[in-house]
């Protein structure tokens, strides 16, 4: 019996990003659903039921707790990662009980969310940021 390929919603207005993320979860055997908003993804979310989201942080048409929390109400069991461009930032992180990466737009940063998801649909707890020297 096979097992059910894993849904990754991939939500990110930077095209260029996507689709590298895209096509390394690709290459890992994930089924992945490319949005450019929020909007968009929660429709998707609705419609698929993903196992997990990858999003940017900063969306134009809604705010990540918001989205986060919208959700947890459309399917309960899928997980959300947060990724955002700028530099991991203990302020960004203050108060999430989600994971959040960043630096996301570098190559090296990129595979660490492919690992990062992996992680967490392995059940394996997300690993805390490295502290700042």
């Amino acid at each position: 019996m096979s097992q059910r390929q894993r849904i990754i919603v991939v939500v990110d207005p930077d095209e260029d990003r996507a689709t590298a993320l895209s096509s390394r979860l690709d290459r890992r055997g994930y089924h992945v659903v490319r949005r450019a908003s929020g909007t968009d993804a929660l429709e998707c979310v609705a419609e698929c039921r993903p196992d997990l989201v990858l999003s940017e942080v900063e969306l134009l048409d809604i705010k990540s707790p918001e989205l986060l929390v919208s959700i947890s109400e459309i399917s309960p069991s899928t997980q959300v990662l947060f990724i955002t461009r700028q530099e991991s930032d203990p302020q960004l992180s203050e108060g999430r009980d989600h994971p959040l990466l960043g630096q996301a737009g570098e190559p090296e940063a990129l595979e660490e969310a492919v690992q990062a998801v992996d992680r967490l649909l392995e059940g394996m707890p997300f690993p805390a940021s490295p502290s700042p020297a």
